[in-house]
């Protein structure tokens, strides 16, 4: 491996800008390598966390950079039969807000039980806590399937997040059949406060302004 890239790998002087894959299936990466007050715009071959990363070139900026390396070759996909051009149906999804606006507006304990109960619902209309760990699995196959050492590391701890997720899932699960056993409703002092104060009944005047302070000015 370069001596420059050794020294970026030790001290952690290499600050991304790019990556792409050439026509002939080497990643290449952009960065600025910094040592000291100087900074170099380098571009490397291969996985820049990988120990066979090599230095193939140092340039002005950034323009020169790309006139100079490999046409970038078009980025693939997680999954072939899926796309932004190719999206399936989504399905029916409960939003949190709504969910918020449940439990601020309820008046038993039913209704905040029924709004946790529907954030961890499995199935066609599945809750806002069930699609985060599909999200944060479908990123860690997204990160590893970028096959460079941090993608790994970063699938890694979504996985470990994901597990998280689900367990907080079923706990949540667990105190809302707590919170729906109960049988209770809010205390009745606890009446709502109108957003606009009361208008006057039909028929009465408004109260009349003020007088206005009159001053007199002298002309000369």
């Amino acid at each position: 491996m370069d001596r420059k890239a050794q020294v970026a790998r030790r001290r952690n002087e290499l600050e991304l800008v790019e990556s792409w894959y050439g026509l002939d299936g080497q990643m290449i990466t952009l960065a600025h390598l910094v040592e000291d007050d100087d900074t170099t715009l380098v571009a490397l071959r291969g996985d820049p966390d990988a120990a066979d990363l090599q230095v193939i070139g140092h340039y002005a900026h950034e323009h020169q950079a790309r006139k100079a390396l490999p046409a970038p070759a078009p980025p693939g996909v997680l999954r072939s039969n899926v796309s932004r051009f190719n999206r399936p149906v989504l399905t029916i999804e409960v939003p949190l807000q709504e969910l918020i606006r449940d439990v601020t507006e309820g008046h038993t304990a039913a209704d905040a039980s029924e709004a946790l109960l529907s954030a961890v619902r499995c199935g066609y209309i599945a809750g806002p806590m069930v699609r985060l760990p599909e999200l944060l699995r479908t990123s860690g196959q997204f990160a590893s399937a970028l096959e460079t050492v941090q993608g790994r590391q970063v699938a890694a701890r979504l996985s470990a997040l994901s597990r998280q997720i689900e367990f907080l899932t079923h706990e949540v699960e667990a105190v809302a059949e707590d919170l729906g056993t109960t049988a209770a409703v809010l205390p009745p002092h606890r009446t709502p406060v109108p957003r606009n104060p009361p208008r006057p009944p039909v028929g009465t005047m408004p109260p009349a302004p003020p007088p206005r302070s009159s001053t007199s000015v002298r002309h000369r």
